[in-house]
């Protein structure tokens, strides 16, 4: 079921004016922020690496079934069978089970709203948006405020759910003589869900029992899974019981606890099944590298924001004539993308200058490239000065 609708809205070339000067100051703090971001992203993904080596050189193999004091405060690494010593229970589904962890999931059938808007240009500067609103339904593990639609009364979700998503943990979980630490419990995360039946549908609230169907795979529907409707739910359990991990970690006493190496990078990983130390180092390492890409894309993107809203009156001056703004578009996008490219891979460079100086040498001459290639453009552009000389002059 999907409905759409449309609303446009003009705004005047003054006031787009006035918007775009407001925006200079936001501009100037994204680009703040993606240079911060950069510097403190280099900076870090130095210290995990080198923090992941020093990790990786110490790291102890030992085995769970007793406690060696000779390796109180160092690095382990150990593999074996985690088990719970304790009861945990569902209140809601009426579950009592030992378990490593019980994972009520909650989902309620509810309108959603997706809008796209499209922006044209008039003559004097004018920008026309039309705004397209598309609502339909789903169902979603998150509640869904439908007061701040575009047509709230046409789709109404309910206020909350009726029931929530709850997640039980054991406090008392080892692998042999070892105890975990909330970290490394939590880290456990592989589990089969629980098949939901008539005396798991008994244990629901009065309100909700006459409306509950257990005939849908692992769910229990509240309302006809077959055809929902907002506001109707499904709830599932995930058992997560004891299993074979593998653990880098602490030893301190008689469990395992966070490691910080020297760099200040901290070493609490656990993986379902067996896996050698140097595997788990490997899988970090790439995280590390994932999660330092990731972080440069962004403050590169951040930057060319930035250098775009500041550009943006010129722009906007430039749409008294759609024609022109058409041209000042582009020129601010290609500006913005230099500027912010440039500004970026600088920031970089100074960055890891204090770390790898060979890099940084290699940046700033990337950087040097595009500066003469922009300066080779603007002289080739014609000019004045430069001018193809009229026939006959």
């Amino acid at each position: 079921m999907a409905q759409q609708y449309t609303r446009t809205t003009r705004i005047g070339w003054g006031q787009r004016l006035m918007q775009s000067f407001k925006g200079i100051l936001t501009g100037v703090i994204l680009i703040g922020v993606a240079v911060v971001l950069l510097w403190w992203n280099e900076g870090r993904a130095v210290n995990t690496a080198k923090g992941l080596a020093e990790g990786s050189a110490a790291v102890v193999a030992i085995t769970p079934e007793s406690i060696d004091p000779a390796n109180e405060g160092r690095l382990v690494h150990v593999s074996g069978q985690a088990s719970s010593g304790e009861t945990l229970s569902d209140s809601v589904l009426g579950v009592q089970q030992r378990a490593i962890a019980l994972i009520r999931e909650v989902e309620m059938f509810q309108w959603r709203e997706d809008s796209s808007t499209e922006t044209r240009t008039r003559a004097g500067g004018a920008e026309e948006r039309v705004t397209t609103y598309r609502y339909r339904t789903e169902w979603s593990s998150r509640h869904i405020d439908s007061s701040r639609f575009d047509q709230p009364a046409q789709h109404r979700n309910p206020a909350a759910f009726p029931i929530n998503a709850e997640t039980r943990r054991s406090s008392d979980v080892s692998v042999g003589a070892l105890g975990l630490s909330p970290r490394l419990i939590a880290q456990i995360s592989q589990g089969d869900y629980l098949r939901l039946d008539e005396s798991h549908a008994a244990a629901l609230p009065s309100a909700l029992q006459a409306r509950a169907n257990t005939e849908h795979a692992d769910w229990l529907h509240i309302g006809n899974p077959m055809a929902p409707e907002v506001g109707d739910l499904r709830i599932r359990l995930q058992v997560i019981e004891d299993q074979p991990v593998s653990i880098l970690a602490r030893q301190t006493g008689n469990g395992l606890a966070t490691h910080t190496t020297s760099r200040g990078t901290t070493i609490e990983r656990l993986r379902a099944g067996h896996h050698s130390a140097e595997a788990m180092f490997e899988q970090m390492v790439r995280e590390n590298t994932i999660m330092t890409w990731g972080l440069r894309v962004l403050g590169i993107v951040l930057a060319i924001t930035g250098f775009g809203m500041i550009l943006k009156p010129v722009q906007v001056v430039a749409d008294v004539l759609p024609i022109l703004g058409s041209i000042a578009a582009a020129g601010v996008g290609l500006v913005s993308a230099i500027l912010g490219t440039v500004l970026s891979l600088l920031t970089i460079a100074l960055a890891w200058l204090f770390y790898r100086p060979l890099l940084s040498i290699v940046l700033l001459a990337i950087c040097g490239g595009l500066i003469y290639l922009v300066r080779q453009r603007g002289k080739a552009q014609p000019g004045p000065d430069n001018a193809p000389a009229e026939p006959g002059g």
